[in-house]
């Protein structure tokens, strides 16, 4: 009787140390495999992607000085720059009074079409709700 109890509890202590974390393991490695496979996916595909991006012909350059009076004119503040001034390929612009929201919005289509990025930027809010005096740096 001690016997067949002895083998009962060394089964049990055996099946709960050994064979349980066992099967919980196979479990675990399984979903991490299937894990790795889409992640393999999907760094084949960031590679093909990046392959052919360096592949592809540049852009041609863009005149900053023309693309951003263009996108001035185009956005209909020409008007609102007090001051442009460029120096070593970097525009300065001072808009004594300019809707934020507008001022974004131009920023994000400047950066976007011609590769114009602010570099510098000073803000000031004016009396105006939702205008700000701004001073920007651009450059490519």
């Amino acid at each position: 009787m001690l016997i067949a109890l002895g083998i009962l509890v060394f089964g049990t202590l055996a099946w709960v140390s050994l064979w349980q974390p066992l099967v919980r393991d196979i479990s675990r490695l399984e979903a991490d495999r299937a894990r790795s496979a889409n992640e393999w996916v999907t760094a084949q595909r960031d590679v093909a992607d990046i392959t052919r991006l360096a592949r592809a012909p540049l852009p041609p350059p863009v005149d900053a000085r023309a693309a951003l009076d263009q996108s001035l004119v185009r956005s209909g503040l020409r008007g609102a720059v007090t001051q442009l001034e460029w120096q070593e390929r970097r525009a300065r612009l001072v808009f004594a009074s300019i809707s934020f929201p507008a001022l974004v919005t131009w920023l994000d289509g400047l950066q976007r079409d011609a590769g114009l990025r602010v570099v510098e930027a000073t803000l000031s809010t004016r009396v105006e709700p939702g205008t700000v005096r701004a001073e920007l740096v651009l450059a490519p």
